[in-house]
């Protein structure tokens, strides 16, 4: 018995020791500046510029949604076979426009050609309200320029080094570094940007928000010291519910912002805003401003 005493003794005082050291030495996340200059308020996020209201991922939502008056923009980024960021979800133009292929297989001006609001409907198909209307998959460049103002949320959908590269050169033409989140289900392409672009700000990614939500469990979340800003989950993922106020308050001890995905109904919104999300990610930004008593009526598009 003794024997297995001292055994276990040496790891214990090491396991001990580690923990100490890291809690001592750990520090939080920094406010970056794009969450800095929106203040303390709940945070209203218009998932691919508010996809149930408009063409998702459009420059016709994203200027819609910024009209409507919401905080921040989310968008998904791919590159085309010519090289260029287009703003495009899926990997295949099918579900969106009216043509069919991988967006990858595609030049910028070929993907420009397509309708890309072709099919939105918000009656189940009964009317498509925005076919041959213009809009176009935009270049992201388009959509920096078009809306420089507004924070912006931008994932990265493939692991690719030249997404990664090329997104960082245009944050810093445009002078966006300040005035986005990057995210990605991709470590490997958040490593690489914070090596490319230091200071812009970036969101956990999937075994980040695992490593948290674990140690959260076993109370050791003051342990770690977060290379990303913003925490980004949904409320529950394979049916464990994620969403809770000690999850979301070890993660504010830790410099977090907590922002919920895709929230589109209002007693959940309330929810989980009562639990201490800071930001609601949704295809219905009205919804969620009603909910927050701001305004929802459209102000008046600059031509």
């Amino acid at each position: 018995m003794l024997r297995v005493v001292r055994f276990l003794i040496a790891p214990t005082l090491l396991v001990a020791i580690t923990l100490t050291v890291l809690a001592l030495t750990s520090k939080p996340a920094q406010t970056p500046k794009v969450l800095s200059s929106l203040g303390e308020q709940a945070l209203v996020i218009a998932h691919r510029g508010g996809r149930g209201l408009w063409p998702e991922n459009s420059l016709f939502a994203f200027q819609r949604a910024s009209a409507l008056g919401v905080d921040m923009l989310e968008m998904d980024v791919r590159l085309t076979s010519d090289g260029q960021i287009v703003v495009i979800h899926d990997d295949s133009v099918d579900r969106t426009t009216d043509g069919e292929g991988l967006v990858d297989s595609f030049t910028l001006e070929q993907l420009q050609q397509l309708d890309a609001g072709y099919s939105w409907t918000a009656n189940g198909g009964q009317s498509y309200p925005y076919r041959d209307q213009g809009i176009v998959i935009p270049q992201l460049e388009t959509v920096l320029q078009a809306e420089p103002a507004i924070a912006k949320v931008i994932e990265l959908k493939v692991a690719d080094n030249a997404l990664v590269d090329k997104l960082c050169q245009s944050l810093e033409t445009y002078s966006q570094r300040d005035r986005v989140i990057i995210a990605s289900f991709y470590e490997s392409s958040l490593q690489r940007l914070r090596e490319r672009c230091p200071g812009v700000a970036t969101s956990a990614s999937p075994s980040s928000i695992r490593l948290l939500i674990a140690m959260n469990w076993l109370g050791l979340s003051s342990v770690l010291s977060p290379s990303y800003q913003v925490l980004q989950i949904p409320p529950r993922h394979s049916g464990v519910e994620l969403a809770s106020s000690a999850l979301f308050e070890s993660a504010k001890a830790r410099g977090l912002s907590v922002q919920l995905w895709t929230i589109n109904e209002q007693p959940v919104m309330r929810k989980l805003l009562n639990l201490g999300a800071q930001g609601l990610i949704t295809d219905y930004p009205d919804r969620a401003l009603q909910l927050l008593g701001r305004p929802t009526r459209i102000s008046a598009l600059s031509e």
